[in-house]
């Protein structure tokens, strides 16, 4: 063989790389482990810490670090009775700081506004924030004495008509961690400051399809709240009448039921089309 001939065959050789390690672990920044992390206990939660390290496979003591630190920022919650890890309640925060900026209000705007031109009383527009939920929209009562709460305002999910509707329409196990996580205060004397009694209204708030607060969170002030639900029949937002208790006893805000919860219907349908057709007691 002359020289110009092995050079040709030597050129033809393609030297063959090891394959890379494609691991979604191991290969990945501190940041897209956390990531995966999240979205694997978040999507087949919860886990032992054995059974995430068989799924990761990455060293107990790499494992360790990256999930006391999601503990740390309650991006991850661990149960020191199960030792169990399972979604933490920042990831409900984070997801409801998105739908203040979603098309949520966009959809329920005009219910808000047909519900208010109904009754000429304040409606508010909710989500969740754990132990608290947070108005997202409004249309004020144009009355002279009216109860007012600015957008990003948070209240108190066991006193509070919006609040009651948003736990009860939990599912159990994350119903029973935020109730675990509550740390009750008396606003009136109508405070429910025992966690049985607030378990058996929220009970009966799933049943009957909405809550009321009989001047729980301030005095003279009472209001009633259904559940905006999505595809699961989880709750994702709800919607309030509020109004003075001189203007709106119990029985008022009973007359009001009806086409508060057709509204908050018509809003789970647009979101979820079906919803609307959905019982919202059936929960």
């Amino acid at each position: 063989m002359s020289k110009s001939d092995k050079s040709q065959e030597e050129s033809a050789v393609t030297p063959v790389t090891p394959a890379k390690d494609s691991h979604p672990y191991r290969n990945a920044t501190v940041i897209g482990r956390a990531v995966r992390l999240l979205d694997l206990i978040a999507e087949s939660g919860p886990f032992r810490f054995s059974e995430i390290q068989e799924h990761t496979e990455l060293p107990k003591a790499t494992l360790h670090r990256l999930l006391n630190e999601l503990v740390d920022e309650r991006i991850v919650s661990f149960d020191q009775k199960t030792n169990l890890y399972s979604a933490g309640f920042r990831v409900l925060e984070l997801a409801n700081r998105v739908w203040m900026r979603s098309d949520i209000r966009t959809l329920a705007h005009d219910q808000l506004l047909g519900l208010s031109a109904l009754t000429n009383e304040t409606v508010q527009l909710a989500v969740h924030a754990d132990t608290q939920v947070v108005v997202i929209d409004h249309v004020e009562s144009t009355e002279s004495v009216r109860l007012s709460m600015s957008i990003g305002t948070q209240v108190p999910v066991y006193c509070t008509s919006v609040g009651k509707v948003m736990v009860a329409w939990c599912d159990k196990p994350q119903q029973n961690a935020i109730l675990s996580r509550l740390s009750f205060s008396r606003f009136t004397p109508n405070t429910l400051t025992d966690l049985d009694a607030l378990r058996l209204e929220l009970s009966q708030v799933s049943e009957q399809g909405y809550a009321i607060d009989a001047e729980e969170h301030f005095a003279g002030s009472c209001s009633i709240a259904a559940p905006i639900v999505d595809h699961s029949g989880r709750a994702i937002a709800g919607i309030s009448i509020t109004a003075p208790t001189f203007r709106a006893p119990i029985e008022q805000l009973q007359k009001w039921r009806e086409p508060l919860m057709a509204a908050a219907a018509s809003i789970s349908g647009r979101i979820a089309p079906g919803t609307s057709q959905r019982p919202l007691s059936s929960h």
